[in-house]
């Protein structure tokens, strides 16, 4: 499934729902070329490999979540849960 993430979201436009692992992807990889980091200086920072990165910015639904959860901080990005809400 292709992300529907929009490739122009800014941060300082609030928080974003994400719906599937390609949103994930999408998002993490447009905060790292934000940051103008290669997916090398990201797995260097972050300790892990460039396999991990391209996997997890291509949306693989298998990618663990203890490394994505170390990239989303070192991009300045943080998770948070929430109830869901009924539209």
């Amino acid at each position: 499934m292709k992300s529907k993430i929009l490739p122009n979201w800014n941060i300082n436009d609030g928080p974003i729902r994400i719906h599937s692992t390609d949103d994930l992807g999408a998002i993490l990889k447009a905060r790292r070329k934000k940051q103008k980091m290669t997916q090398s200086d990201l797995a260097a920072l972050a300790g892990t490999g460039v396999r991990y990165i391209v996997d997890l910015e291509n949306g693989k639904p298998t990618a663990r979540i203890g490394p994505a959860l170390k990239l989303i901080e070192w991009l300045g990005l943080e998770v948070t849960i929430q109830e869901k809400r009924i539209d």
